[in-house]
């Protein structure tokens, strides 16, 4: 082959290789910014999720601190319809609607619903059931991007067992004919049958005489302060039963303070709360015999004895706001 043919053949090859080199070299650059393109959405979704989940946690643990410091702020609401909270001034309020506004360039409406819970009968939360004044189930909701297409929901639960308060009578030196209301009933009482020794130096009660005739006590009526009624928990005595002694209790509550003053055992006016001392009993969450959600509370105690006489020292009523 002539040097003229060889020089020929071998440009002819340069060129095709320069063709297949930029042809490539587009794939290349074509698939680099397809790459680029699909890595930068990616980047924005994710971004976009951040701040959605930061909004959703804010929110939430608004609403937890709201719940803590009053029950009613959420009990009170209307369920399955749309709140959201605000703050002015560092105080912060509950309003009906949805929340709008924009994050890092991410529109969004924020809102949340309440909803009742229902417990079975081993006291697990439950689709259906008794339903649990004390336990509400909020759901905060958030929908973003363009034309709010896109969304997100956080579900938790709010028990009424925070920041607990105690109604405490240690002392009953003072003697009867306080009525209250009052917070705490200090070293008296309303009223007590003759056979209640309330006198003593160390301000317990006990019965004068050993009998199994039943003396009993009532206390002034108390007052949570909470103008939509407490949340309350149990019911706890600390003493002595003494021989063949028995201690039992009847609570009356109210949101009225006049009464009607009805004194209810564990179920029904026929039946009495009976621990023993140091066990704390709770009180129902539900019917005629619950205490759930009323402003004031008294309580009345039944001492009897087949041998010697048992001795109270405090009692003790446990509370939520």
């Amino acid at each position: 082959m002539s040097q003229n043919n060889i020089n020929k053949k071998f440009q002819a090859q340069s060129l095709i290789e320069i063709l297949i080199a930029i042809s490539v070299g587009v794939i290349m650059i074509g698939g680099s910014v397809l790459l680029t393109s699909v890595a930068l959405r990616t980047y924005q979704t994710i971004r976009q999720k951040i701040t959605v989940n930061s909004l959703l946690r804010q929110q939430s643990e608004v609403l937890i601190f709201l719940a803590q410091d009053n029950w009613h702020n959420f009990y009170d609401l209307t369920r399955n319809s749309d709140y959201y909270a605000t703050s002015t001034n560092n105080v912060w309020s509950i309003n009906s609607g949805q929340e709008t506004g924009i994050l890092n360039n991410v529109p969004y409406r924020r809102y949340f619903q309440v909803y009742d819970v229902n417990r079975d009968d081993n006291g697990n939360i439950s689709p259906s059931g008794t339903l649990d004044p004390n336990t509400l189930k909020l759901i905060t909701f958030i929908e973003y991007g363009a034309n709010y297409i896109s969304s997100s929901s956080l579900p938790f639960y709010l028990t009424r067992s925070f920041n607990n308060q105690v109604i405490h009578q240690t002392d009953w030196s003072g003697g009867e004919g306080q009525i209250g209301p009052l917070p705490n009933p200090g070293n008296k009482f309303d009223t007590a049958d003759s056979n209640i020794n309330y006198a003593s130096t160390t301000g317990s009660i006990y019965m004068t005489t050993a009998t199994t005739t039943v003396a009993s006590l009532t206390s002034s009526i108390l007052d949570t302060g909470i103008s939509g009624g407490a949340g309350f928990n149990s019911l706890l005595w600390q003493g002595s039963l003494g021989t063949g002694g028995a201690v039992k209790f009847q609570i009356a509550f109210s949101n009225n303070q006049a009464g009607p003053w009805t004194y209810y055992g564990p179920t029904s006016v026929s039946d009495y709360y009976s621990p023993n001392p140091n066990v704390s009993i709770a009180f129902p969450t539900t019917g005629t015999a619950s205490p759930q959600n009323k402003r004031y509370i008294r309580d009345k105690v039944y001492l009897s004895t087949t041998g010697t006489t048992p001795t109270i020292n405090d009692i003790i009523i446990n509370w939520s706001p």
